[in-house]
């Protein structure tokens, strides 16, 4: 039995390696579209405003000049309100601060000035955070003035019933999100790559018309899973063992601060699960674009439920009850304490002991389906 698996081991590698576009989608995957996800920042850079200025006093040139890139980029001085509505609706600016008359006598007459902000929340998340880089920089400005000009003393200055905010912040201390997007996009493109192969290597066999030939020969359905599935499984690790040591670590700078051989025992269980959705693929698709335009439809599902891009606690309720079923949750949870917190398997079994049940009834749905088109 074992040589028999052996063979059919070695034909799948060999028919992997053969398929040159295959190959590259899994190489580019691996490494240049993780590469690539690093490189997007959620940071506000360069965000276009435009200011109306209706005292010109030194004052509001003092709050302007602190206004500055690489955060925020001045686009235009309006001189008529109607320009107001004209850039926010024209889509040329997402803020538009205007400073009131008289904004330098009321400060000088020891009174606060206020200002208003008007932001385009068509981008509802840019357009928040935003509106927070500039709250703080005109609190900063006001800071400035209680202290520096209204010359408050420190004593006196302490004894001011203010609300201050001291964050810190542990596992990401410098908040470098090219980190979680480059983690994120790993995760998310081993997910489909792990259900893509063992599909490919089963509808290959359909599309020219091989199937039949291994019907013939005396292989159990079983030996015919294993040997489509192990060698899928194999290349997977390598992907992922390329992607972690030749762009993540050296490159992007993730830092690894658990142990990897969790990480990978992990990644062997989260592609056996995934191996289960693509065997079950392939007892539905009949060519190779059937299978990728079904391997997206369950992968974004998966995706979306997984917690990367949209917290759990943001959805709606009866969607919430769904996240259990998303194998890229736990995988996503896990690795991350691996990667980030220095976390183990042990420490996280709950989450582990979930991913393996899943899996296994994931499988057994596959395998059975797979079994009954040998029947």
């Amino acid at each position: 039995m074992f040589f028999k698996i052996f063979i059919l081991l070695k034909k799948e590698v060999l028919q992997f390696m053969r398929n040159i576009p295959l190959l590259i989608i899994v190489l580019y995957a691996c490494t240049l579209d993780v590469y690539m996800a690093s490189q997007f920042s959620m940071d506000l850079n360069n965000y276009p405003i435009a200011i109306y200025d209706m005292d010109k006093s030194q004052k509001s040139r003092d709050l302007i000049r602190r206004i500055r890139q690489p955060f925020f980029n001045i686009t235009s001085f309006i001189n008529n309100e109607k320009d107001v509505d004209d850039l926010i609706l024209r889509g040329d600016v997402g803020l538009v601060l205007i400073i009131p008359r008289h904004f330098q006598d009321k400060i000088n007459s020891g009174k606060g000035a206020p200002v208003q902000i008007i932001l385009d929340a068509t981008a509802s998340n840019t357009a928040e955070l935003a509106g927070n880089y500039l709250y703080k920089i005109v609190m900063d400005f006001s800071m400035n003035i209680i202290v520096n000009e209204w010359q408050i003393s420190n004593k006196t200055y302490q004894l001011v019933p203010l609300l201050m905010s001291q964050p810190r912040y542990e596992f990401n201390e410098n908040l470098v999100d090219k980190w979680t997007m480059c983690i994120q996009e790993f995760f998310t493109i081993l997910t489909l790559i792990a259900i893509l192969l063992p599909a490919t290597a089963m509808v290959n066999e359909k599309q020219f018309g091989t199937i039949e030939q291994l019907m013939v020969t005396p292989l159990r359905p079983f030996e015919i899973m294993l040997a489509k599935v192990l060698p899928m499984m194999g290349i997977f690790i390598v992907a992922s063992f390329i992607s972690i040591y030749s762009i993540m670590i050296p490159v992007v700078g993730v830092p690894m601060r658990g142990n990897i051989l969790d990480f990978f025992i992990l990644t062997i269980v989260f592609c056996f699960t995934s191996s289960g959705l693509g065997l079950l693929i392939s007892t539905v698709s009949q060519n190779l674009s059937e299978t990728v335009l079904l391997t997206l439809l369950i992968l974004f599902p998966i995706m979306f439920l997984s917690g990367a891009w949209v917290p759990p606690e943001a959805m709606p309720s009866w969607m919430q009850g769904l996240i259990v079923f998303s194998p890229l949750k736990y995988y996503l949870d896990i690795g991350i304490g691996i990667f980030l917190k220095g976390n183990s398997i042990l420490f996280m079994w709950k989450e582990f002991i979930a991913l393996v049940v899943l899996g296994l009834i994931i499988f057994l749905i596959g395998a059975a389906r797979f079994r009954k088109m040998f029947g």
